[in-house]
């Protein structure tokens, strides 16, 4: 197994491939060579800041051999080919979230890159951060008793700021809105605590803002544990001027409830207390978890071994916003299986 950092471009220069280029030269374990995106501006702002390469185009990138893996921060409905052509190349890849915004294409990468041998992994940095790891953990030794629901919600401000010549304007790049643009994030934690998901019910509405997409979701789970739970998002709530946004998850059971906020941390309700008590923990500075997620990504691909958070958990991800889809549009519930199944 080879302990040299694992060598990534990053392809797709918005605002957030500034965050994930932060946490690779953060870390040991991945080294940033080259970038791409189709704007020369842009492709040089950012080889300046992060002293790394550019190459003039994704192929350029692909035919480049001292790059092992690509890291796609690209919009939604490219990540199916941009992936595939990576695979063919013999490039690991790690896809921002969500997978892709379909049941086809997320299953047209998987095969591809199993076919390749390559690692694909997608991005889930909040089943990463400490709060969560504690709370899996309080979960797993049945701190909780017996689990009677969860909740959980993700909400900004960021419908605000769409305008028509952004693609999460769209239908066709954003579906569903801020559930497949944030609280996917949130998806994926309940899944990480609490397993499969069998049903969903949904209702989406348009409230403030102005694009294709809506702005207001609210979901109902069931999962496949007989659990029940609910997720709200929102990209029209109020975001403080430190940036922070609505962003927790609880559960409630029979001996205790746990809450954890991402900003406020983490708090335990045990029976017979008279208050909730906060648990000791110091959770990651900035964009520490990101780094967390990324590190997987890159011992993955030297172990090579499935990371955590690959295309069979980015696929089950997936098939909820996309059960809550059709719910929303029928006004009956979904089984998610339905959704794979096609």
């Amino acid at each position: 197994m080879s302990h040299e950092p694992l060598r990534v471009a990053v392809v797709g220069l918005g605002r957030w491939s500034y965050t994930i280029a932060e946490a690779i030269q953060s870390s040991p374990l991945l080294r940033l060579v080259t970038c791409f995106t189709r704007t020369p501006a842009k492709r040089e702002e950012f080889s300046q800041k992060f002293g790394c390469g550019q190459e003039e185009s994704y192929e350029a990138v692909l035919r480049n051999p001292a790059v092992e893996a690509v890291v796609l921060v690209t919009p939604n409905n490219t990540h199916a080919e941009q992936a595939m052509q990576a695979a063919a190349h013999g490039k690991h890849i790690r896809v921002d979230k969500p997978v892709a915004t379909t049941i086809a294409d997320a299953r047209s990468m998987i095969s591809a890159c199993e076919k390749a041998g390559v690692v694909l992994s997608v991005a889930a940095p909040y089943r990463f951060t400490r709060g969560m790891r504690f709370f899996r953990k309080m979960v797993d030794e049945g701190a909780l008793g017996v689990l009677a629901m969860a909740e959980a919600n993700y909400s900004n401000d960021r419908g605000y700021f769409y305008t028509p010549k952004d693609w999460q304007w769209y239908n066709s790049g954003s579906p569903g809105g801020p559930l497949i643009q944030v609280a996917v994030h949130q998806i994926d934690s309940l899944y990480y605590l609490f397993g499969p998901v069998r049903r969903v019910s949904a209702r989406f509405s348009k409230v403030m803002t102005k694009s294709e997409i809506p702005d207001v979701c609210v979901l109902w789970l069931e999962f496949e544990s007989g659990l029940l739970g609910t997720l709200g998002t929102s990209f029209v709530s109020p975001t403080t001027k430190k940036g922070r946004f609505t962003l927790f998850l609880n559960a409630y059971g029979s001996e205790a409830n746990l809450y954890h906020d991402r900003w406020d941390g983490l708090f335990v309700l045990r029976r017979g207390a008279d208050n909730k008590e906060r648990v000791p923990l110091e959770e990651y500075a900035g964009s520490g978890h990101i780094q967390a997620n990324l590190e997987d990504f890159a011992r993955a691909v030297r172990e090579g071994r499935p990371p955590e958070v690959g295309g069979p958990e980015g696929l089950h991800v997936l098939a909820i916003i996309r059960a809550a889809m059709r719910s929303a549009e029928t006004g009956q519930p979904v089984d998610v299986a339905e959704v794979l199944a096609e």
